[in-house]
Formats: structure tokens, C-alpha cells, sequence
């Protein structure tokens, strides 16, 4: 029995990874394509591309959500204690971001977000930073990812191996520039194990966006 359970749980894992590739499809639309320039590009078609990677990925991380956890994305009420919390945490990691920023180069990266959002790709990529991103993300980091297939274990390990995957997910390496995404990472994980809500994982998520999009921006 155990064994099974083990496999169970190991099989999710791996779609769980196919599936955080299959998320990453959306992104390709909020940056220009390699034949494309910032006075040379199609918007139409980043916005079809946009609407339906979006539409299919959001359409299989449900199912697999629903396979594992079962409970009912907006089922729970919002209520001010934890709006205040996703949003307290949001900042929080932002800080934390800052601090190992410090030691990691993300320059370039930087660089590439200013140069979209200066330009009429601005909409999409705000779009996906703001809304796709944190919806898809965190039904599969935390509905899928804490709530299934590591529901069991202690919170600390939960959030904290959550936290960790998400990072070297986004960071592909051993890096303050992963560390920093691990405080992101620990924060949305805390929402949603205290709150038992994903809407409010969301919102830190897409909060937390705002602030990066706001700092590089400015």
C-alpha cells in the first residue's frame, strides 16, 4: 500500500514538472520573438498566443489540481486578516530579494523587462506578469505541488520544499539570484498553508510582480 502511494505521488511529481514547462508557453508572448524588433512586431500575435497557451495550460493544471487536492479554488471567502497578509508578504519578500540581490546580477534581465515595458508589448507582458503567471504558478506550486502532493508532511517541510523547487525551477542553478527567488518562493507558500486559500497565494504572487515591475521601471 505504501508503495503504491509512493508511486502515486512520485507519477504527479513528474507531470507536476511537464506541466511547469507547459506554463512557461504563455511567457513566449510577453517578449519579442527573435525575427521581431520594438518597431517590427506582430501583437496580434502575441495576444493569440497569449489567450490560448494560456487557456490549454490553465486547462491542464486544474485537472491535475483537482487529481491531487480536490478543493475548490474560490471556494473559501477572502477576508481583510489575510488580503493584509498576501500583501505583507508580498513586500516582505521583495526585501529579501533586495538583500541578496546585493551578490547576484540580474542587470540583464532587468534590462530585457525595461525594454518591453517601454514599448506596446507593455500590455501583454503586464498581463502575464500580473495575472497569468500567479494564477497558473501557484495552483501548481501550492494547489498542486504543497497541498497534493506534499499534503502529509510538517508545514515547515512543506513550505520549505515548495519554496526550494520554485526557486531552482525559475533560478536553473545554485545562485543568490535562486536564493532571492527562495524568499518569494517561502512567502507564497506561507499564504497558503495559513490562509488555506489560493486566491490569496495569487495575490501575494501578482503583488510581489507589481513591486518588481514598478522598481525596474522606474
Amino acid at each position: 500500500m505504501y508503495f503504491f502511494k509512493l508511486a502515486s505521488k512520485f507519477f504527479y511529481f513528474l507531470c507536476f514538472l511537464v506541466l511547469f514547462i507547459i506554463i512557461q508557453i504563455p511567457t513566449l508572448a510577453e517578449s519579442f520573438w527573435p525575427n521581431e524588433s520594438v518597431h517590427d512586431f506582430s501583437f496580434i500575435g502575441h495576444l493569440i498566443l497569449l489567450l490560448v497557451s494560456s487557456a490549454i495550460s490553465f486547462g491542464l493544471v486544474f485537472y491535475l489540481y483537482q487529481k491531487v487536492n480536490g478543493s475548490a479554488i474560490l471556494k473559501k471567502p477572502a477576508t481583510f486578516k489575510n488580503v493584509g497578509l498576501a500583501i505583507l508578504l508580498a513586500g516582505l519578500s521583495q526585501v529579501g530579494q533586495s538583500f541578496f540581490s546585493i551578490w547576484s546580477d540580474d542587470s540583464a534581465a532587468n534590462s530585457d523587462l525595461t525594454w518591453v515595458l517601454r514599448s506596446s508589448l507593455s500590455p501583454i507582458l503586464l498581463v502575464t506578469l500580473i495575472l497569468v503567471s500567479p494564477i497558473l504558478e501557484e495552483i501548481l506550486f501550492q494547489g498542486i505541488l504543497q497541498g497534493g502532493i506534499l499534503k502529509g508532511l510538517s508545514p515547515i517541510i512543506q513550505i520549505t520544499l515548495t519554496a526550494v523547487v520554485f526557486a531552482f525551477m525559475h533560478g536553473y542553478s545554485f545562485s543568490f539570484g535562486t536564493l532571492e527567488l527562495v524568499c518569494s518562493g517561502i512567502a507564497y507558500a506561507s499564504v497558503y498553508y495559513v490562509t488555506k486559500d489560493l486566491k490569496m497565494a495569487i495575490l501575494c504572487h501578482s503583488f510581489s510582480n507589481i513591486i518588481v515591475t514598478i522598481l525596474v521601471f522606474i
